[in-house]
């Protein structure tokens, strides 16, 4: 969600809507009611806001910076790591050396995790080429897929800049993702076909195979201070993520594994999904554990006159847009792939999501057994955490109360380390750092030297190329 996002169709001046500059821009967020933000943030009546703050502490113009789309992502996330590579991949000046005491050459020095040390000819061999930093936005509200066709265009736009205005040979990119981004460069390489106009990809903390923080979002909101401007509670989040299917396709997919969602009662525990999270849970309706409340898709209709209908438009979300989204994708990752992800206990993750059991047994009765349970509504449901349920059974009412429990495997407090290591098989180099804040991924020097070096290392993919120089 670090693109800036403007009101679609496209009038002058833009008009954002969703911008990321500083927290000033995005405190209005915080009293947006669940009606005003499903009326702002529609799939259909957004689009890409390039007008954002840039980053200033390169050598280049403000308008060049523009053209390469540095104002169309977050300057609260992005800005000083776009200038900070900008600056190491660019570094031929006499504040170092012409290179020779730049940070690359430092990479021949002191061994990068899971890459090693670079030996003086890859760095030479980097330096004969310019690397040149863009950035593409995207309309996170919509289709991963949707986006994925918009980062394609982007770079035949960039390389084709590169060949008419300088003549020079630019068939190739590199990218470098973030997050969901990582989903969007893999269905824009591997499903779209663009996989030979890619030299290689970095991965930071990619959600590879979904996040279950997804499904608990949904449930009560986004955690912490960033909560409190993507959504606090479940309303919040429902009247957005319920009509948007890129935010539904970041749901754990078959990849992530079974069992992940689950519901404890004492000893007794039920563990779901079994064989098909899209069908088990994602479009189960009317019940407290399900992913969506029906009654919150729409508070735009307050009487829920159109609930059903409602409904039938969330459910084709998940069966055309979100499973077949994870279905394309799986298990497919550019040949030269190379990422990184959190793995520490202080940024703990939600790899299962737990419901446990909260009621006193003084006030509990006689409740049925659990699996009796699943088939009913919160009575009392905050949208915070926790859902009380009444049952009533030969003129006896029992009380059940289950809340969710605090996150239970170590990643970057929102990628879990089993999604965020799961193009480990598959790529050339998988690498665990602690201390990873998700939204901060690239602020750590760790990952942005890992991230340098891997950039370096895919450059070598230029041998046997038109890219290659000629001796």
């Amino acid at each position: 969600m670090g693109t800036n996002l403007a009101k679609a169709p496209r009038r002058e001046p833009e008009e954002p809507i969703w911008l990321l500059d500083s927290m000033t821009t995005v405190m209005s967020w915080i009293t947006k009611r669940p009606a005003e933000r499903r009326r702002s943030l529609d799939t259909e009546r957004t689009r890409v806001y390039s007008g954002g703050k840039i980053a200033s502490g390169t050598n280049l113009p403000e308008k060049e910076l523009r053209r390469r789309g540095w104002g169309e992502v977050a300057y609260m996330s992005y800005g000083e790591w776009l200038v900070w590579l900008e600056n190491a991949l660019n570094d031929v000046h006499a504040g170092t050396d012409h290179g020779r005491k730049g940070l690359r050459a430092s990479l021949c020095e002191m061994a990068t995790p899971g890459i090693g040390t670079l030996s003086h000819d890859e760095v030479a061999l980097s330096y004969k080429y310019q690397f040149p930093v863009h950035a593409v936005g995207y309309n996170w509200l919509k289709s991963n897929a949707d986006s994925a066709n918009r980062l394609a265009e982007k770079i035949k736009e960039f390389t084709a800049y590169y060949r008419d205005t300088y003549h020079y040979q630019c068939d190739k990119v590199i990218l470098v993702t973030h997050s969901m981004g990582g989903l969007v460069a893999r269905h824009c390489s591997e499903v779209l076909g663009l996989r030979d106009s890619v030299l290689g990809v970095v991965h930071g903390v990619m959600p590879a195979t979904g996040a279950a923080a997804t499904y608990k979002r949904m449930k009560n909101g986004t955690e912490g201070v960033a909560g409190l401007v993507l959504g606090p509670n479940a309303a919040a989040m429902t009247a957005v993520a319920g009509s948007a299917p890129g935010p539904l396709q970041l749901l754990p997919s078959r990849d992530y594994g079974m069992g992940w969602l689950r519901i404890r009662d004492g000893k007794q525990l039920v563990a779901l999904p079994v064989s098909n999270p899209y069908s088990e849970i994602y479009a189960v309706r009317g019940t407290w554990w399900g992913l969506c409340d029906d009654t919150l898709l729409n508070p735009l209709d307050p009487d829920k006159k159109t609930i059903d209908q409602d409904w039938t438009q969330f459910t084709d979300l998940i069966r055309r847009y979100v499973e077949p989204f994870h279905t394309g994708i799986s298990g497919r990752y550019h040949l030269n792939t190379y990422a990184f992800y959190g793995d520490d206990v202080a940024h703990a993750a939600f790899g299962n999501v737990t419901w446990a059991q909260q009621a006193p047994s003084l006030l509990r009765g006689h409740i049925p057994p659990l699996q009796h349970l699943l088939g009913e509504r919160g009575t009392d449901d905050p949208g915070c955490g926790g859902v009380l349920l009444k049952v009533t059974q030969e003129g006896k009412t029992a009380v059940a109360s289950f809340s969710l429990q605090d996150p239970d495997e170590n990643g970057d407090g929102t990628v879990p380390v089993r999604s965020g290591r799961a193009p480990g098989n598959r790529a050339k180099a998988c690498i665990a750092f602690s201390g990873i804040d998700h939204e901060g991924a690239y602020k750590l020097d760790a990952t942005r030297r890992f991230t340098l070096a891997a950039i370096t290392r895919i450059a070598q993919g230029v041998k046997g190329t038109a890219l290659e120089y000629k001796t």
